[in-house]
């Protein structure tokens, strides 16, 4: 009987990692569709964006701020099955993200990995930066970057993920697109 018990334990354990890590997978899934569908979508136009979004509750300035590194802007919770994220839009600026609590950071980078490394024509896409760095407040962390441009343009698309795999990262997911002028 306690080897069925220990088998028995073994299993239901075996279960509630895969139920994390399908959540995980689904909250990764959840960030990657709204990225694309307000980042992506909206970052030629941001204002556009900033009005559809006017009726729905943003979040108060004291809590905002934090999502919007000490500049001014509008930040709103983004809800989901899967989990709440938050849409962070600064004033002035052609910079969008979204930041996400807890997802599964491997599947985050390779769907935005897909998204950026596949522009629309005649945009090419060149890897920027990818780096690891180890830090005190969430671990190790892996920003990943990509731009789009085409050959001689001033304005280029850059789009860059950041990543903290630790279970104890205030943030394990930061996406964000903006335009940048070089």
């Amino acid at each position: 009987m306690p080897k069925f018990i220990a088998i028995l334990l073994t299993l239901t354990l075996a279960a509630s990692n895969v139920c994390l890590a399908s959540e995980g997978d689904d909250q990764a899934n959840s960030f990657a569709k709204i990225y694309s569908s307000l980042c992506l979508k909206n970052l030629t136009n941001l204002e556009a964006l900033r009005q559809k979004l006017k009726p729905m509750p943003a979040l108060p300035p004291e809590k905002a701020g934090l999502f919007l590194a000490g500049q001014s802007g509008d930040a709103w919770p983004v809800p989901d099955k899967s989990g709440t994220f938050v849409l962070a839009l600064p004033s002035g600026n052609n910079f969008c993200a979204v930041h996400v609590r807890r997802a599964n950071t491997e599947t985050a980078i390779n769907l935005f990995t897909q998204m950026v490394t596949n522009p629309p024509a005649p945009l090419t896409a060149r890897l920027v930066k990818n780096e690891q760095l180890q830090t005190g407040l969430n671990g190790p962390t892996q920003t990943v970057s990509y731009e789009w441009s085409v050959p001689g343009a001033k304005l280029k698309l850059l789009f860059m993920l950041t990543t903290a795999s630790s279970e104890s990262a205030q943030l394990q997911v930061l996406g964000s697109a903006a335009i940048i002028t070089q």
